[in-house]
C-alpha cells in the first residue's frame, strides 16, 4: 500500500478470474432460481460484463497517467466526483461485509459449526487488512501461485463427477419462471461481472494499459466456462430438487466424488484453495476501498488508514446480515439495485463524459 508496485496485464486478468470464481461458486443463487436456464445468465452477463469491461478499458487508456479516481475528478468535477465516490464507497462496504459474512457463514455451518461467526470475521479481516497493508504486487504474485492448483483440483473434480451424470440438466430451455430469470440474471451480475468496476481503480497500476482489455476479456471468458460447468455438474449429480434446498450445493458436489480412502483429505484441500480465493476478493474490495477512500477523503498518510479500514470493515461484517434468510434476501432483492449506480450508471457516465471532452477538443483543433 506504501510503494506503488505496478503489475503486468495477466497479473490483473488472473486477479479478476479469481475475484469472480472463488465466491460465485459458494452459493450458485442463480443455478437455484433458473436452474436448466443457467446457462442464458451466464452468457447474457459475459457480453455485458466484456461491455462494462471495454468502456472501463477505453476511459483509462485516454488518461494514461491518472488513475480513475483522477479520472472522474477531471472528467466530472471535484464535488460530483467525490459525491459518485462515495456511492461506490458504500457499494463496496456492503459487498465486502457480505463476503466476510459469507464465508464465516459456510464455515460454521459445514466445518466449524461451534465457532463464533465474529471470531472468523476478525481472523478474516485481520488477514486481509494485512494483505492490503504489502500491497497489489504480493497479492498478483499469491494468486498466480494459488489459481493453478485451484484449476487441476477442480478439473480432478470435473472428470470423477462425470460418472454421475445421468441426464442433461440443461433440457428442456426455458421452462424457469421469467422473474426467476430476471431475478438470476441481475445477481450473477452484480455479484461478478458488474464489480469490473472495482478492477477498474486498478487499470492504471497496470504496465500495458493497451493489454488490458484483451487480458481480462479472456479472464470474463474462462469464468463464465467455469461457472457453467460447476451449474452443469452440480444440477446434473445432484438433482434440481437438492440443488434448490442446499445452501452450498457446489460443496456437495465435491462430496460426492470418490478418491478412495483419503476422500476428507482431497475435500479439505479443495475447500482451502477456494477459500484463499475468496479471501482475495476480499482483499481486492478492501484495497480498493482504502484506495478510493483516501482520494475522497485527502488521505495522505496511509499505512495508519489501512488499519483504520481494516477496523471498520470487521465492525460492519459483524454487525450486518447476521440471520442466513437475511443475507440471502439481501443479496437477491435489494443488491442488485443498489449496485446498479456505482457499477453500471457511473461508468457510462464517465464514457459519455470522455466522448464529449474527446469532441470538444477535437473541435477545438
Amino acid at each position: 500500500m506504501i510503494v506503488k508496485e505496478k503489475i503486468t496485464h495477466l497479473q490483473l486478468g488472473c486477479l479478476l478470474f479469481g475475484f469472480i470464481a472463488g465466491f460465485e461458486s459458494m452459493f450458485l443463487t442463480e443455478t437455484k432460481l433458473m436452474r436448466q436456464d443457467v446457462w442464458i445468465a451466464n452468457l447474457f452477463n459475459t457480453a455485458a460484463g466484456i461491455a462494462l469491461l471495454w468502456i472501463i478499458s477505453f476511459v483509462q487508456r485516454q488518461y494514461p497517467d491518472l488513475n480513475l479516481t483522477e479520472i472522474c475528478d477531471k472528467l466530472l468535477g471535484k464535488w460530483i466526483s467525490k459525491a459518485l465516490l462515495c456511492v461506490y464507497l458504500l457499494n463496496n462496504m456492503e459487498t465486502l461485509s457480505g463476503g466476510f459474512r459469507a464465508v464465516s457463514m459456510f464455515y460454521t455451518t459445514v466445518i466449524l459449526p461451534n465457532t463464533s461467526s465474529d471470531y472468523l470475521i476478525l481472523m478474516y479481516a485481520a488477514c486481509s487488512t494485512y494483505a492490503v497493508y504489502i500491497g497489489l504486487g504480493t497479492l498478483a504474485r499469491t494468486n498466480l501461485v494459488i489459481l493453478p492448483f485451484f484449476l487441476l483440483g477442480f478439473l480432478a473434480t470435473c472428470l470423477f463427477t462425470i460418472p454421475e451424470i445421468q441426464t442433461n440438466p440443461f433440457l428442456p430451455q426455458l421452462k424457469s419462471a421469467l422473474p426467476n430469470r430476471v431475478l438470476g440474471s441481475a445477481h450473477l451480475f452484480t455479484f461478478t461481472f458488474s464489480q469490473v468496476i472495482t478492477f477498474g481503480f486498478l487499470m492504471s497500476r497496470v504496465e500495458n494499459l493497451k493489454k488490458i482489455f484483451p487480458s481480462c476479456a479472456i479472464a470474463i471468458l474462462m469464468t463464465s466456462i467455469y461457472l457453467i460447468m460447476i451449474s452443469y455438474l452440480t444440477l446434473s449429480s445432484l438433482g434440481f430438487n437438492y440443488v434448490q434446498t442446499s445452501t452450498y450445493p457446489f460443496f456437495s458436489t465435491i462430496q460426492i466424488v470418490k478418491f478412495g480412502e483419503y476422500l476428507e483429505r482431497i475435500e479439505v484441500l479443495l475447500v482451502g484453495l477456494w477459500t484463499v480465493l475468496t479471501l482475495g476478493y476480499m482483499v481486492i474490495m478492501q484495497y480498493v476501498f482504502t484506495l478510493v477512500a483516501g482520494h475522497v477523503f485527502g488521505i495522505s498518510k496511509m499505512k495508519p488508514f489501512v488499519v483504520a479500514i481494516g477496523l471498520l470493515c470487521f465492525v460492519h461484517a459483524s454487525k450486518s446480515y447476521i440471520r442466513t434468510a437475511d443475507h440471502f434476501s439481501y443479496g437477491i432483492k435489494i443488491y442488485p439495485l443498489s449496485s446498479i449506480l456505482p457499477c453500471i450508471v457511473f461508468p457510462v457516465l464517465l464514457l459519455v463524459m470522455t466522448l464529449i471532452k474527446r469532441k470538444r477538443e477535437a473541435k477545438s483543433l
